[in-house]
């Protein structure tokens, strides 16, 4: 019943062995399949030979991930797999997320983030994130010695626009707010966006010429104009559209800065960025199912391929789940009705959050083929083999 499970683990992680050596696919394969089954990127959980000590594989492991590059050939993985689905006005989210390591004091490249489950500043690595229906299509760890986060945030949108051939709509959150960013966005980048203001941002309505603050602009759906760097003058070269919506009893209105090459209602506008949301829950999933904070290795490149191979692993569960209701194969069908035994079984929901539960409670270690298999005759008799020997 998992066989089409394992076949979709192991076609897919093909698609990522491009340039790497016999016993780097090797060990890839089995850092693979045990995050499936231990669930977290601790290397030595990972062991997959039960012949061979934890301790001996997990070095493997960790010299393999040293000498490789990752990050591009699983995100082109990804997408390949969501060019194809991503038209004129779908939702691409973005946003940043953080891998806190307040313990850590070896590890190469630690930076100041901020903890958001602690609200907190902590030693910890930043990621930028990209969300395409579902699939994780960037889980890129920043380079903080090299480039500054809004250089690489303009980078990552600006080639993911292109390769889309300049469709689908930006979705951003606040964290994203700047002036200069949103002149790329139009200007440089040419691409459609919706971006959550904050609310002091000073902006210029285009009816009435008045310069006001966001929290004192009443709920509406205005054109307007933003200052320049300095807010000295007034920027009139782009019109931006504003939408100011309570979406959220006893919460403060949303307010959205639009660029949009179609005519949308207020509702619509807040509903698309809403969508933003689906990239935090694939956050989530790093950190809650494959533990991504848990990873504990002191070299950056072995991070670095750890989470490609975690953002592997949440876009092969979450091709698995669409595939099992789509198609009809006897062995497919199998597989979702275990699938469906098992949450009923735990109580637990009709979601990807439960399949990948599911895949690691149901999924068994590599089989590995014994050295001397037992009661295999050999094909000559012993008088010629000890004639064969010298050869």
């Amino acid at each position: 019943m998992m066989k089409y499970i394992h076949d979709t683990i192991q076609n897919a992680s093909r698609s990522i062995f491009k340039g790497l050596t016999g016993p780097q696919k090797k060990a890839v394969t089995e850092i693979i399949r045990g995050l499936f089954v231990a669930g977290e990127p601790v290397l030595r959980r990972l062991a997959q030979n039960p012949r061979k000590s934890s301790k001996r594989q997990g070095d493997k492991y960790s010299f393999h991930l040293g000498n490789i590059d990752l990050p591009d050939v699983v995100e082109e993985m990804a997408l390949k797999r969501a060019k194809g689905e991503v038209k004129r006005n779908t939702i691409i989210a973005y946003d940043l997320t953080d891998v806190s390591k307040g313990s850590a004091k070896k590890m190469e490249k630690l930076t100041w983030v901020h903890d958001g489950s602690t609200n907190s500043i902590k030693r910890g690595y930043s990621l930028h994130g990209v969300g395409v229906n579902g699939l994780l299509l960037k889980l890129r760890v920043h380079e903080n010695d090299t480039h500054a986060l809004n250089q690489t945030r303009k980078e990552i949108v600006k080639n993911l626009s292109k390769r889309f051939g300049k469709k689908g709509i930006w979705a951003l959150d606040r964290g994203n707010d700047g002036k200069q960013f949103f002149v790329d966005l139009r200007q440089e980048i040419d691409t459609q966006f919706i971006c959550r203001l904050r609310a002091k941002r000073l902006v210029v309505l285009k009816e009435t010429g008045a310069i006001m603050k966001l929290n004192e602009v009443p709920e509406g759906m205005y054109k307007i104009y933003l200052m320049n760097k300095h807010n000295t003058r007034v920027d009139i070269r782009y019109t931006y559209t504003l939408v100011i919506r309570k979406h959220l009893t006893n919460k403060p209105p949303i307010r959205l800065l639009c660029h949009l090459h179609d005519t949308y209602t207020s509702k619509e506008i807040v509903e698309m960025y809403l969508q933003r949301w689906g990239v935090e829950n694939l956050f989530k999933r790093a950190k809650q199912k494959f533990f991504l904070e848990k990873i504990r290795v002191l070299k950056y490149q072995k991070f670095v391929n750890l989470v490609a191979l975690i953002q592997f692993a949440i876009n092969v569960s979450t091709i698995s789940f669409f595939n099992i209701q789509r198609l009809t194969n006897s062995l497919i069908s199998g597989a979702l009705l275990s699938y469906r035994l098992f949450i009923k079984k735990h109580t637990l929901s009709f979601c990807i959050d439960s399949f990948i539960t599911f895949l690691h409670s149901s999924l068994k270690t590599l089989a590995f083929r014994t050295e001397k298999p037992p009661n295999q005759q050999n094909l000559f008799s012993n008088r010629q083999l000890i004639k064969l020997v010298p050869f």
